[in-house]
């Protein structure tokens, strides 16, 4: 019986790329058993990638970027959801860092898409360590979402890959034009997030003082 061929490393990268963000949103780690180191490359062994399964319209798959063949960006498939930074998305995410950063490149290599920022000021941090430098942000497909423009500053909420040390910018990161006031509010939001139980009962004081006080007064004035 013949031993199946494996997928090829750059297959095994592009599937953790995609996959380990949420692994790590969820506290998982990438299993052992699935190490993309052991796997041959495109050129230099019997592997199955993508660009081996000819289809009537073409590969949907870049070649292996290893060898610097690339067949179409599939740039016009990118469709960025947006997501707006609220206190409730901000609390529900759980985001591993938030910077003020200034955007100087965006990189293209193939499908990997790189974000180069110069890091202005760091709001969180959790698992790497983040330098007031210039850091790469990587992203986990062909596209940048959300997405950023060259030299303008921004806020940026995303999650981090500690194995690697590596800032993230994937689906549910956050991205929009640097303000103070949501620099401000970010920073209170945050500090809910550490202490979630305080402050919690005042609203509620202040609404049952505000029911009594309507009950109370009809009475006073029966009175």
């Amino acid at each position: 019986q013949h031993e199946p061929i494996k997928p090829c490393k750059s297959v095994c990268e592009r599937a953790r790329a995609g996959c380990e963000p949420v692994l790590i949103k969820y506290r998982h780690a990438w299993p052992e058993s699935l190490a993309c180191e052991e796997l041959p490359l495109y050129d230099r062994g019997v592997c199955i990638s993508p660009e081996a399964i000819v289809t009537a319209e073409g590969a949907d798959f870049p070649m292996d970027s290893n060898n610097g063949n690339c067949r179409g960006s599939g740039n016009e498939r990118c469709r960025c959801k947006p997501i707006k930074a609220t206190q409730k998305t901000y609390l529900r995410n759980n985001y591993n860092y938030v910077i003020r950063a200034k955007v100087k490149e965006v990189k293209t290599k193939c499908h990997d898409v790189t974000a180069v920022v110069e890091v202005k000021e760091i709001l969180k941090s959790s698992l790497v360590n983040i330098p007031k430098d210039t850091v790469n942000l990587y992203t986990n497909s062909g596209c940048l979402c959300p997405p950023l423009n060259a030299n303008e500053e921004y806020i940026i909420m995303g999650y981090e890959d500690e194995e690697r040390s590596r800032l993230l910018l994937v689906e549910g990161s956050i991205a929009e034009k640097w303000k103070d006031r949501l620099g401000k509010k970010v920073k209170r939001w945050d500090q809910k997030l550490r202490h979630p139980g305080k402050g919690k009962n005042e609203p509620g004081q202040s609404d049952s003082a505000q029911k009594s006080g309507k009950n109370s007064n009809p009475r006073q004035t029966r009175n």
